[in-house]
């Protein structure tokens, strides 16, 4: 019997380093580009475009860089920085976000940070953790005593369910989430989303996502909601 655990414990422990080897989303230096249909209550309908690039330095630590444009006049620039941990089940991992938001149209910027930790299977993604936000006007007039806002404290979350291995060459999720790679929301203002991957081969990938953002279901005297549809493609090296 003793010998028969022996057994079984050197077979766990020799495949535990494999197991930690797993990783999720690609592990190539990648570039993505993305038209959407947007409408909100705000700006009625109007377009974006959005470009990315991905970069896995090493098995543990990645980068991310996104820049979106807007027919409506609100565009956003966005970093990522993600250092990570496999464990023999799964990843732990901490996300720093900074996020530049450009509404020249209203007539004022952002800039948001945020930072979370998280863990990831194949299955499932989940990170918590808080951000805080500078809103200034714009353009901001250094010799005036011009108006900024601090939003010092605020919950960010995500949770992403999957119907494959986040390994599988397509794939489809559900996402329940207060951020995006071109917004972070107020803790509660949920931004539901739908989304599809298919790798063509190992260089292209086809993306497709569907986002909604009902703020009424919190707040009954509020009517603000904002849907969006985006497709695009992913070229990696």
């Amino acid at each position: 019997m003793n010998k028969r655990l022996l057994l079984v414990f050197l077979m766990v422990a020799g495949m535990l380093p494999a197991m930690a080897q797993v990783q999720y989303g690609t592990s190539q230096y990648g570039v993505r580009m993305n038209i959407g249909y947007n409408h909100n209550t705000t700006y009625g309908s109007f377009a974006t475009f959005d470009f990315g690039a991905f970069m896995p330095i090493n098995q543990h630590f990645e980068m991310q860089a996104d820049l979106r444009f807007s027919t409506a006049r609100n565009h956003s620039l966005g970093v990522q920085v993600r250092p990570k941990f496999p464990v023999p089940v799964g990843e732990f991992f901490i996300e720093g976000r900074l996020l530049a938001g450009l509404y020249p149209r209203d007539g004022f910027n952002d800039l948001t940070q945020a930072l979370a930790v998280g863990y990831r299977m194949e299955y499932v993604s989940f990170q918590v953790g808080m951000s805080t936000r500078l809103i200034m006007e714009s353009p901001y007039d250094w010799h005036a005593n011009s108006n900024i806002i601090v939003e010092p404290f605020n919950i960010c979350y995500k949770l992403e369910v999957f119907v494959r291995p986040q390994t599988s060459p397509w794939n489809i999720s559900l996402c329940a989430s207060n951020m995006t790679d071109y917004q972070i929301e107020r803790v509660w203002e949920p931004i539901f989303m739908a989304n599809g991957m298919y790798n063509i081969d190992q260089n292209w990938q086809i993306n497709l996502s569907a986002l909604c953002k009902p703020t009424g279901m919190f707040h009954l005297n509020a009517k603000y909601y904002a849907a969006e549809v985006r497709a695009g493609f992913a070229y990696n090296f």
